[in-house]
């Protein structure tokens, strides 16, 4: 009983993993097309959270962040 509970657990963890790569490679594709759109270039935006942390204390400013994900299991 204990081997066959086993092989199940083993093959839902191998199922819930197999295309994670895919997967991932498919979403930093869709980042780097996203990142090179021209609203994205020519925003002034900052991608780099704790540079925006500090420039916006050396000027006094305070910071707008989104934070967003697209995919939350």
């Amino acid at each position: 009983m204990m081997s066959k509970t086993l092989i199940l657990i083993s093959t839902f963890m191998l199922l819930a993993f197999t295309g994670a790569d895919d997967k991932q490679a498919d979403l930093k594709a869709k980042l780097d097309k996203k990142l090179k759109e021209k609203f994205v270039e020519t925003g002034g935006w900052l991608l780099d959270y704790q540079e925006a942390r500090r420039q916006a204390e050396k000027q006094g400013k305070p910071i707008f962040v989104y934070f967003t994900r697209t995919f939350a299991p």
